[in-house]
């Protein structure tokens, strides 16, 4: 059977690759498709399946297993986590063999459940509980929210072998299976960090503790290749990417603006005096031309935000929405808010994206501003005072 690889002694890649996917999940873009980890640890006593595939690829995936192993030999597989692209190919496993244990955490146990319509036995497993398998140990350390509640670590301590579930993957597709056998994906790596693990790095710090200390030689995530380049490195990385903002000494706020005939801009000087003068440190920022890197970089170190939109057609243009779509992406640092913006026919804005920031869990700390085109001396004077409130609400002065 094709698309077998040992990896270590009796321990076996048997994902699937998928290289012409554009779009994972029909949310984020993946310019070199992806590949769906699953692995076959075979003991002495036991044999352990390490999570299954997507759905897509069960057949394929379960030829490969009855390759290795006849499917009524299998004992246990383990689900480091319950997402359908690791865990689609696990209720025609059980159809097959019911009788096959399912090792998971709690959170995952209940997923499970509403995923699939279908008998198991599941064993909750806690932190640093081990399954010996006759010669080699599975050793279960938990990853809450890297990137979902349910995600867990299983390490093989005999052999070094770290099946990191998302955490360290890529979405990379390749002809090498590890990582010294395929061209550069770092950008692909640092993309996929971006999407799926940024807004959780307080709890990959948690993670990457965990594993700094052990013996790694393979780090087998569950998308793209596998890293035994250098898998000191790959941690090291994530507790890079991971690491909180700097501390400045002084209150931050990040100011975002969108502002086509100049009067919402004219409206943020004032703003900005108003929180300036204060003693909040202030970052402006168009909406307009600004990378999403660079919004969340300064979302992640602001303790306010503050939004100047224009009204058009009724409603925000799509630059903030795009702009505020990026909070979910990351952890704030602070989450005080406010929103004042210009307008010609109407002026619904301001209010749909105070209502969005409420939504986020922002406090407003002060009503919102709009102004029909050209703004005032006495609309002005207001939106400094807007300023102040913000950089009131930072430093606790009523």
């Amino acid at each position: 059977m094709t698309g077998i690889t040992e990896i270590a002694p009796d321990v076996y890649w048997l994902g699937a690759r998928h290289p012409e996917l554009q779009v994972f999940d029909e949310l984020f873009p993946t310019h070199n498709g992806s590949t769906y980890n699953a692995y076959l640890v075979r003991g002495r006593d036991k044999i352990a399946l390490i999570d299954t595939v997507k759905g897509l690829f069960a057949e394929d995936y379960l030829a490969k297993v009855a390759a290795l192993v006849p499917l009524n030999q299998i004992d246990l597989v383990v689900v480091n986590h319950t997402e359908p692209d690791h865990s689609g190919a696990l209720e025609a496993l059980l159809e097959r063999n019911p009788n096959i244990e399912v090792y998971c955490t709690k959170p995952a146990e209940n997923f499970l459940k509403q995923l699939y319509d279908i008998p198991m036995k599941t064993r909750v497993v806690a932190e640093g509980q081990e399954i010996d398998l006759g010669g080699k140990t599975l050793r279960f350390l938990l990853a809450p929210y890297l990137h979902w509640p349910d995600t867990m670590f299983t390490f093989l301590p005999e052999q070094q072998l770290l099946f990191s579930c998302d955490a360290f993957g890529a979405h990379f597709c390749a002809d090498g299976l590890f990582d010294d056998e395929v061209p550069d994906f770092s950008s692909d790596f640092n993309g996929y960090f971006d999407a799926i693990m940024r807004p959780f790095k307080d709890k990959i710090r948690e993670a990457v503790a965990k594993v700094e200390g052990l013996d790694i030689r393979l780090i087998c995530p569950s998308h793209g290749p596998i890293r035994r380049r250098d898998p000191k490195t790959v941690i090291a990385s994530y507790r890079n990417f991971a690491a909180p903002p700097p501390e400045t000494g002084r209150k931050r706020a990040l100011l975002l603006t969108l502002s086509p005939h100049g009067n919402t801009r004219k409206m943020a000087a004032a703003v900005r005096a108003g929180m300036e003068s204060r003693g909040v440190e202030v970052v402006e920022k168009s909406m307009f031309g600004v990378s999403a890197g660079d919004i969340r970089d300064e979302l992640e170190r602001a303790d306010a935000l503050v939004v100047g939109t224009p009204t058009i057609n009724r409603d925000a243009p799509p630059p903030v929405w795009q702009a505020l779509s990026l909070v979910s992406t990351i952890t704030p640092r602070g989450r005080i808010g406010a929103v004042f913006g210009s307008y010609g026919w109407s002026g619904e804005a301001v209010k749909l994206i105070e209502e969005r920031l409420v939504g986020l869990k922002y406090t407003l700390a002060a009503p919102g501003l709009h102004y029909r085109f050209a703004p005032t001396e006495a609309d002005i004077a207001a939106c400094r005072g807007m300023g102040e409130q913000v950089a009131a609400a930072l430093v606790g002065d009523k």
